[in-house]
C-alpha cells in the first residue's frame, strides 16, 4: 500500500482546514444571519396579526406615534439611521484594515507569558498584533515560492552576470584592498628586520602588489563562474527574504499596502456606501417594526457584510466575464485582478527595491546560513591565486620559508581575503543589479500570469484570518445598534418607551 509522506499529509490537512474555515465563514455564517433576520421579521408579522385589539395598538404605535406624535428630533433620529449604518460600515472596514497590518508588534498584556498566544496567531490573551506582521515569515515564504515557481529561476538570473565585466568592476576594490593584505603577509613572511630584504621593502611590496593585481581578473572570473555554478549551495533566496522581512516586519506591510493601495481604499470607502444601502432597509424595518432586535441585528449584518462584500469584489470573479449589452460590453472581474499590469509593476518595484537587491543578496551569502559554503569557495580560489603567484618560484619559496611557514602564509592570505571580500564586492552592486534586471523580470512575468496565479499575490493577506476581522466588525455593529435602540430611540424590546 502506498503511504502518503508526512509533508503531503500536512499539506492536505492544511488545505482541508482552510476550506473548512471558508465554509464556516462564508457558506454558513451568511445564511445564518439571514435566517436570524427572517425569524425576527416573521415574529413581527405574527405579532401584527394577533387580534384586532393588538393590531390597533400596533398601528397606533407604528403610524400614529411616528407620523403624528414624533418631534423633529425623533424624525432626525430616523433620518440618521442610514448614515449611522454607513458610518458603521466605514469604521468596521477601516478597523479591519488597520488590524490586518498593525500593530507591527504585539500590543497588549501577556498574562500567561509565552502561553498567552498561539504561534502565528494575531490575537493574544489580551491584545492584538497585525495579521501580516504576525505571519511575516509565512507570507514572505509564500511570496518567494510564487516568484521562484512562477516567475524566475535564481540560478538562471545570476547567469546573466558576465564574469569579465564583474572582474572589471571589482578591480577598484582589489586596488584598495590588496595593499593591506600584502603588508600583512610580507611583513611576517617575506621581509624581516634581520635580513637584507628590509633595504628594498617598498620595491618588494610594490612588485607583489603588481603581480597580485595582474592575477586578480583570473581570480575573479574563476570565482564568479564557480559561484554561479554552485549558487544553490551558497545562497538561499527564501531564507534571505524571510529573515529580512521578519527582522523588519514593516517591509512586508509596505509591499502589500503599496501593491494593493487602490483595493485597500476601496475596502475602506465601500463600507460607507454598502452600509448606507443596508441602512435604508434598516430604516424601513425599524419604522414599521420598532421592537425586538432589529437595530442590533442589522448592526451585525452591516458590520459583517460590508467587509465580506468588499473582499469578494476585489478577488472575485477570478476570470473575467464579458457581458455584451449591444451598445457596449461590460467586463466583470475582481478589482485587483483588473489591475494586473499596474499591480505587477508596483510589486516588482517594491520587492526589488526593499529586498531583492544586490547588497542584500551578497550580504546573505557572506553572513547567511550558507556562509561556510561561500567561504570555502572563496578559500579555494584564493589558494589557487596564491599558488599561481608563487608559480615557478615555488621551490625557492619553499626553501626560504619552509613547508610549515608556507602553509601558515596561505592561511593568513585566506583570512585576509575573507576580511576584505565584502569591501571588494561593494564595487559590484550596481553592475549586479543591472545585470540581474530583476524588476523588469518580475514585472513582465507577473503581468503575464494567469488570473488564478496572480490572485495569490495579495489574497493571502486577508484569506486565513478574514473571518476574525469580519466578526470584529460585526461585533462593533451590534454595539452601535444597541446604542441606537436604547439611547437614541430609547425603545425597549417590545417597542415601548424606556
Amino acid at each position: 500500500k502506498t503511504r502518503l509522506s508526512t509533508t503531503k499529509k500536512k499539506k492536505i490537512k492544511g488545505a482541508t482546514r482552510l476550506k473548512l474555515n471558508k465554509m464556516i465563514s462564508f457558506q454558513t455564517t451568511v445564511p445564518l444571519l439571514l435566517g436570524v433576520l427572517a425569524s425576527y421579521l416573521v415574529q413581527c408579522a405574527m405579532a401584527w396579526s394577533i387580534g384586532e385589539e393588538e393590531e390597533t395598538w400596533q398601528r397606533d404605535m407604528v403610524f400614529g406615534r411616528k407620523l403624528e406624535e414624533r418631534s423633529a428630533g425623533d424624525k432626525f433620529a430616523y433620518a440618521s439611521i442610514p448614515f449611522v449604518s454607513g458610518f458603521v460600515g466605514f469604521i468596521t472596514n477601516w478597523l479591519a484594515l488597520k488590524m490586518t497590518f498593525y500593530p507591527i508588534y504585539f500590543f497588549g498584556v501577556e498574562l500567561l507569558g509565552k502561553y498567552s498566544r498561539v504561534k502565528d496567531q494575531p490575537v493574544g490573551c489580551i491584545g492584538w498584533q497585525g495579521i501580516v506582521p504576525t505571519k511575516a515569515a509565512k507570507m514572505a515564504s509564500m511570496s518567494v515560492k510564487l516568484m521562484t515557481e512562477k516567475l524566475f529561476n535564481i540560478k538562471e538570473i545570476f547567469s546573466r552576470i558576465k564574469v569579465d565585466k564583474a572582474a572589471e568592476k571589482m578591480k577598484a576594490g582589489f586596488e584598495k584592498s590588496v595593499g593591506g593584505i600584502i603588508d600583512t603577509v610580507s611583513d611576517k613572511y617575506v621581509i624581516s628586520q634581520k635580513t637584507e630584504w628590509k633595504r628594498t621593502e617598498a620595491a618588494i611590496k610594490q612588485q607583489m602588489i603588481d603581480w597580485t593585481l595582474a592575477e586578480a581578473p583570473t581570480f575573479t572570473e574563476g570565482f564568479m563562474s564557480d559561484l554561479i555554478e554552485n549558487l544553490d549551495d551558497v545562497f538561499d533566496l527564501e531564507d534571505m527574504c524571510v529573515q529580512e522581512m521578519v527582522a523588519n516586519r514593516q517591509l512586508l506591510n509596505d509591499v502589500f499596502e503599496k501593491v494593493g493601495a487602490k483595493e485597500l481604499i476601496f475596502i475602506r470607502n465601500s463600507g460607507f456606501y454598502f452600509g448606507f444601502l443596508f441602512g435604508l432597509v434598516q430604516l424601513a424595518l425599524w419604522f414599521f417594526f420598532p421592537y425586538g432586535l432589529i437595530l442590533p441585528v442589522f448592526g451585525f449584518v452591516v458590520g459583517y457584510l460590508t467587509n465580506f462584500i468588499a473582499l469578494k469584489m476585489i478577488f472575485n470573479p477570478i476570470n473575467a466575464y464579458h457581458i455584451n449589452l449591444g451598445f457596449t460590453t461590460i467586463k466583470i472581474q475582481g478589482l485587483f485582478l483588473k489591475r494586473q499590469k499596474e499591480a505587477s509593476l508596483m510589486f516588482a518595484r517594491q520587492i526589488v527595491g526593499t529586498v531583492l537587491h544586490s547588497k542584500n543578496m551578497w550580504g546573505h551569502m557572506l553572513n547567511g546560513p550558507n556562509k561556510s559554503e561561500f567561504l570555502a569557495l572563496l578559500d579555494k580560489h584564493v589558494d589557487q591565486m596564491t599558488d599561481a603567484l608563487v608559480g615557478q618560484f615555488r621551490p625557492l619559496v619553499m626553501a626560504y620559508l619552509g613547508e610549515d611557514n608556507f602553509d601558515e602564509m596561505k592561511l593568513l592570505v585566506r583570512e585576509s581575503a575573507r576580511d576584505q571580500i565584502e569591501a571588494i564586492i561593494d564595487h559590484l552592486h550596481e553592475y549586479t543589479d543591472d545585470a540581474l534586471d530583476l524588476e523588469n523580470e518580475i514585472d513582465t512575468k507577473m503581468a503575464a500570469l494567469p488570473s488564478k496565479d496572480f490572485e495569490r499575490v495579495l489574497h493571502p493577506v486577508f484569506e486565513e484570518d478574514e473571518f476574525k476581522l469580519i466578526i470584529v466588525g460585526a461585533f462593533l455593529g451590534v454595539i452601535v445598534g444597541l446604542f441606537q435602540q436604547f439611547v437614541v430611540f430609547r425603545v425597549d424590546w417590545l417597542g415601548g418607551d424606556l
